[in-house]
């Protein structure tokens, strides 16, 4: 194995074990690195999206676990991690008949229903993009108090 494919590895591993609800943040901070290594051909389309895919898998299998998991009251599938994940999951038959009865939809959903409400169809080609193309942190024009409560009416323009 040569120095290029250990770094392909370690990059898709990397990005494969990442916990999706972090993903912005995560994209953010690894874009220069994942850009070299997409610019210099180590990792390309299929590379990302396969980890990217499985990423996608088990945040859905680990919001599945969280719902089956929560005791004294029922969190449905569109209220558990990205929705948009378990429809995918679904979508691609990661969820055996058994597992899927065990969902609880609400909205008179069910797992059919659900993938048609949720599936996103570009959802990897979508979140490489946002990998390779991470949207900046908006920033926030900061007011002390003082500078807020100073205004005569600080929610509108009136004197």
């Amino acid at each position: 194995m040569n120095l290029n494919d250990k770094l392909k590895q370690i990059a898709l591993d990397d990005l494969e074990g990442m916990p999706l609800s972090f993903f912005d943040a995560y994209s953010r901070k690894n874009s220069e690195t994942f850009n070299f290594l997409y610019s210099q051909k180590i990792l390309d389309n299929e590379s990302i999206d396969a980890a990217l895919e499985k990423a996608v898998i088990k945040q859905a299998k680990n919001d599945y676990d969280f719902m089956l998991s929560v005791k004294h009251r029922v969190v449905y599938a569109d209220h558990a991690g990205v929705p948009e994940y378990l429809a995918y999951a679904l979508d691609k038959k990661v969820f055996s008949e058994k597992e899927i009865k065990k969902i609880p939809f609400d909205h008179g959903q069910n797992a059919e229903i659900f993938v048609k409400d949720y599936l996103k169809k570009d959802l990897i080609s979508s979140l490489r993009n946002t990998l390779l193309s991470p949207k900046p942190i908006i920033k926030y024009s900061k007011r002390t108090m003082a500078e807020y409560f100073s205004d005569s009416h600080p929610c509108c323009s009136c004197d």
